[in-house]
């Protein structure tokens, strides 16, 4: 079959890039014709070796304006005129012979709206990696933030603006594709609307298991992902006080683009500074896969600290790799894991909790040891493209039943 791959921006690296291209590859193994569109392109800053082999299309604009960053209700808005803008125009460069549409993520589901109303009127399954509305943005933000309120008038506006996002889009997909129970659930409270579970998981012939030393009071401690404020970098780096404090030696590697939020890298900065751990805490940015694998290799322990977080392929890559992980409770790929039998769980925003577990792994070699080579299993007895492709095939094909009559 031929499939429209719509993604928002492929000029970043992320999960949602990973993820969508990794299905790509999968699909186009089996035959499927694939094409991609996006409204930003740039292989370099995405992932270049996954997107070799494919036709890209892309309109290289902006999503939206990058002027009145301090106005951000009037910036908001702005953007979503423009969004709907440059969906319509991307769907009309779009080839007219698809058999279904695969949106990933934000805003791209808008162009499989408009490609289904102005060109075809084919099946689209829309992978929802993220629930795109503001009241869950600010409700996430409520709970990664106890001060943080929204004004009522800001709380009304934004609920009318969702409305309109669900009514005018979201309703009109076939299908929706999510990767944990997690978001089932959001998609229910938020939009009334069923979601599929599909899990993904990483490429366990590219992430290559490296045997492990039980670690010594000094320890390598890494996490990863886009800089956001629900990731709680902060909780990690008052760990590294705490172990500090108590006679450990921890060293912590942040991995991921902090361009994405300036201010909360900066907040983060501040914080190690504060707390006199700066030489202990490093700020990589955006790496490219060879150091995202030699990263792996080199660490002693993974942690996964996000808030009301999707499920994440960082921590199953780590865990592939040989590397323990730590995942907190609220993040959705705990849902799979058993607590002390291939990760530990972590409580939400608990430096306190996370020293501990690190002290665990240093002070049970045994237990270090059982994590690295159970996690490991685990992940390849559970997760792979190949399974993920069988499931997003199954929907698509459920989904495109009531167009064949």
């Amino acid at each position: 079959m031929k499939i429209a791959l719509i993604i928002r921006r492929l000029n970043v690296r992320g999960g949602t890039q990973r993820q969508a291209l990794s299905l790509a590859r999968e699909l186009q193994k089996r035959g499927h014709i694939i094409k991609l569109y996006t409204f930003l392109y740039d292989p370099e800053r995405s992932y270049g070796d996954l997107l070799k082999n494919f036709e890209v299309v892309s309109l290289d604009k902006n999503t939206g304006p990058l002027w009145l960053k301090s106005v951000p209700f009037v910036r908001y808005f702005l953007q979503l005129i423009n969004e709907n803008e440059l969906a319509k125009e991307l769907a009309t460069r779009m080839d007219d012979d698809f058999y279904i549409l695969n949106p990933h993520d934000q805003v791209s589901y808008k162009v499989a709206f408009y490609y289904k109303k102005f060109k075809k009127n084919i099946p689209s399954v829309w992978h929802m990696n993220d629930l795109p509305l503001l009241q869950w943005a600010y409700d996430r933000l409520r709970g990664v933030d106890d001060a943080f309120r929204p004004s009522f008038l800001k709380r009304l506006l934004y609920s009318i603006a969702d409305q309109y996002e669900i009514w005018k889009f979201l309703r009109h997909q076939d299908a929706i594709i999510v990767v944990d129970s997690f978001n089932v659930d959001l998609s229910r409270k938020y939009m009334n609307l069923e979601a599929i579970t599909v899990r993904s998981g990483p490429d366990t012939e590219h992430f290559i298991f490296t045997k492990r030393t039980p670690p010594s009071k000094q320890i390598k401690i890494l996490t990863s992902g886009i800089l956001m404020p629900h990731r709680r970098y902060q909780d990690t780096i008052r760990a590294v006080k705490i172990l500090s404090d108590e006679g450990y030696a921890p060293k912590l590697t942040i991995l991921g683009d902090y361009e994405n939020d300036k201010k909360y890298h900066q907040s983060l900065i501040d914080l190690a500074n504060e707390l006199g751990v700066q030489n202990s805490v490093k700020f990589l940015g955006r790496v490219s896969e060879k150091d995202l694998l030699r990263a792996y290799a080199e660490h002693d322990i993974y942690i996964f600290q996000h808030h009301l977080q999707s499920d994440g392929l960082s921590p199953f890559e780590a865990a592939v790799s040989g590397l323990p992980i730590i995942v907190s409770r609220t993040a959705g790929c705990h849902e799979m894991l058993t607590d002390h039998e291939n990760a530990l769980i972590l409580e939400p925003k608990n430096p306190a909790n996370i020293a501990g577990l690190v002290k665990e792994l240093i002070e049970k070699p045994d237990l270090y040891m059982k994590l690295s080579e159970n996690g490991t299993k685990f992940v390849k007895e559970n997760f792979s493209w190949v399974k993920y492709a069988d499931g997003v095939l199954r929907v698509f094909e459920n989904a495109a039943k009531s167009y064949r009559g």
